[in-house]
């Protein structure tokens, strides 16, 4: 039996079992004042918990208006559990590996004196993430999912050592089995090959497919299984990353996973607009150096042979390079706050495309301050919903009305989807990665980004990012203030709950 199938029966006996316990709760008193005791009680915890407020407040809301069902999806999702304990706490591996990972910084100090104002966003994620200045590295935008894909199947093909793959969602189909087909070849040629999923982005990935890779030699390993016993919150940590090594030459992360929607092929999205990035040289490996941690925190293999922490360096010593990786093993949101940072460093323009807008309370007064200063910024948003989350999209929209007041442009894309994640700051720096603009994202997911400065590639950022704008659909704030009250009230209750989304 399939995992989808069996959250679709674990939801069918809570909704009987709540059909029940409610007709009891109407019947005793007693029942009823134990119910809403302890609904007073947690959502008192929470309110003292260490959560964000917005957080405190919506789940402190769910928990006494809705007392078991609150209760329950409280103690599934909402217990952080001091972040994520599942990491091995006996071994400081990530410690372990950036000694192993040192690269010469006489080159990148001389290039920080170039960056100007910029040196502090540089600085910051040195100082908090660790996250070193690269340089000899050269990237490539790919634009939507046909692009990306024909270059991965290109570079797959010339692999000569290992592939290391690491993806949120694989879905069988076409697309899968081009890819399974070449990793298979190059699997019987020698190549160590290892694919780590998410097992909650991955649900409906069957046993067969698994079973087929194991047998063509392909190592594989499931990313924090999902687990319903109480106090094992495994249903909210989600590995959101997107990242293909190959060799330590060539790597790739952004927006795109496996998937035949990705190359437009799916009847509901039709056109699927996404952003991934290529790399080569340096960042290849800091990529790899993501893909390693986790590998091991999965599996407890520590991947440090020679070929894993090689450098390939391409001549590249005018633009430089910072690969983030964040999630809910740390105790800062370092991508978050690193966003923050450009937000507030920026001078001119201010140039977000998120499919999900979902911002904190810090983000939202960064993106005002910038726009009532006079600085240009644009936010691209989807102009159609993603497939079954509507009430997400609701979400999104309930922040339009604050942003656009403060001088924010509000864009939605040709009503079709927009899955990109790029944030791009005064023709100088800018993000592309995994990352959404939303509370899962900065606060719950295992996420990626690679920092790009005075790079080539930004350009091309700017060039899509103008060319989205020209099939997109500008928001007026006079027009938008006439929409429907319904709409209007659901959007203040999504609102409420959006930290929950």
């Amino acid at each position: 039996m399939k995992r989808s199938q069996v959250l679709v029966i674990l939801f069918l006996f809570l909704v009987i079992f709540l059909f029940h316990i409610n007709n009891y709760i109407s019947s005793s008193i007693i029942f009823y004042l134990i119910v809403n005791g302890v609904s007073i009680l947690t959502a008192f915890a929470i309110m003292f918990g260490n959560k964000k407020i917005e957080s405190k407040i919506a789940w402190a809301i769910l928990v006494l208006f809705v007392p078991v069902v609150g209760v329950l999806f409280y103690i599934i999702l909402g217990i952080e559990y001091n972040r994520f304990k599942k990491f091995d706490p006996k071994v400081d591996v990530d410690k372990v590996i950036s000694r192993v990972l040192q690269e010469d910084i006489e080159d990148t100090k001389k290039f920080e004196e170039k960056l100007g104002h910029w040196k502090k966003l540089v600085h910051y994620i040195e100082n908090v993430g660790d996250f070193p200045l690269h340089l000899n590295t050269e990237s490539k935008i790919l634009t939507n999912g046909p692009e990306k894909f024909d270059c991965l199947k290109e570079e797959l093909q010339k692999a000569q050592q290992f592939i290391h793959l690491e993806y949120f969602i694989l879905k069988e189909g076409n697309l899968l089995h081009e890819l399974t087909e070449i990793l298979k070849q190059k699997a019987a040629e020698g190549v160590s090959i290892k694919l780590l999923y998410d097992d909650f982005g991955c649900v409906d990935l069957s046993k067969h497919y698994l079973q087929e890779l194991h047998k063509a030699g392909i190592k594989t390993a499931c990313f924090n299984k999902i687990d319903f016993r109480l106090f094992r919150p495994s249903v909210n940590y989600r590995n959101h990353r997107k990242i293909v090594v190959i060799d330590n030459k060539v790597a790739f992360t952004g927006g795109i996973n496996i998937g035949d929607e990705y190359i437009h092929k799916d009847s509901y999205y039709g056109f699927w607009r996404d952003t991934h990035i290529m790399v080569r040289g340096n960042s290849a490996r800091e990529l790899n150096a993501i893909f390693i941690k986790d590998w091991y925190h999965t599996t407890s293999e520590l991947l440090l042979d020679s070929e894993y922490t090689e450098y390939h360096p391409v001549k590249n010593k005018h633009s430089a390079y910072q690969i983030l990786a964040d999630g809910p093993d740390t105790k800062m949101e370092l991508i978050k706050d690193c966003f923050f940072k450009m937000i507030m460093l920026a001078k001119k323009r201010i140039w977000l495309t998120t499919p999900y807008l979902i911002p904190n309370s810090e983000l939202i007064m960064a993106l005002r301050v910038a726009a009532m200063s006079g600085i240009d910024v644009r936010i691209l948003v989807p102009g159609k919903h993603d497939k079954g989350k509507k009430m997400v999209y609701r979400a999104t929209e309930a922040y339009f009305s604050e942003l656009l007041e403060a001088g924010v442009k509000i864009y939605t894309y040709s009503d079709l989807f927009m899955h990109s994640k790029v944030l791009i700051i005064d023709d100088e720096v800018a993000s592309i990665g995994t990352v959404n603009f939303d509370y899962r994202s900065f606060g719950l997911h295992f996420e990626d980004t690679v920092i790009l400065y005075e790079d080539p590639s930004i350009k091309k950022l700017i060039k899509d990012f103008e060319d989205d704008i020209l099939v997109s659909k500008c928001i007026v704030l006079e027009e938008w203030k006439k929409r429907r009250q319904g709409q209007k009230m659901v959007e203040s209750l999504m609102r409420i709950f959006s930290p929950l989304l």
